[in-house]
């Protein structure tokens, strides 16, 4: 990726012009094209621009960045923001913090932990 912001749009800018596609795209995917190099995903650029076009790593949500190869057939929205969804790609593609939130057992009255009561206030020791 260019070393400054202005090589960089004039790259964006030639890459918008060759491809077809918006400048801002163009510039989001050049970005993103050097962050698969520099995380060690590609070993080469054109490798890591085969990627960045293949349709089903396009992200269908800027709010969970869910892209379209992750796309869930059974739920409505089709994406990680629908939280209630038991669909086997939501257990595929779960983050830990989600992980660690599905095994919860929430109390119906409080809201708070009740698998072991520590956050539980409707479980009162003093009542045995």
């Amino acid at each position: 990726m260019p070393s400054t912001s202005r090589a960089l749009t004039r790259a964006a800018r030639a890459r918008a012009t060759a491809t077809g596609e918006p400048y801002t795209q163009a510039r989001e995917q050049l970005v993103w094209i050097q962050e698969l190099l520099d995380d060690g995903e590609f070993e080469t650029r054109e490798e890591a621009e085969a990627y960045v076009a293949d349709p089903k790593n396009q992200r269908m949500c800027a709010v969970c960045g869910w892209t379209w190869g992750m796309v869930c057939p059974e739920c409505p929205k089709g994406c990680g923001c629908q939280v209630g969804c038991s669909g086997w790609r939501h257990t595929e593609f779960m983050d830990e913090d989600e992980d660690e939130r599905r095994d919860r057992v929430e109390c119906p009255e409080c809201g708070g932990d009740s698998t072991n009561h520590y956050e539980c206030t409707c479980y009162d020791d003093d009542e045995d």
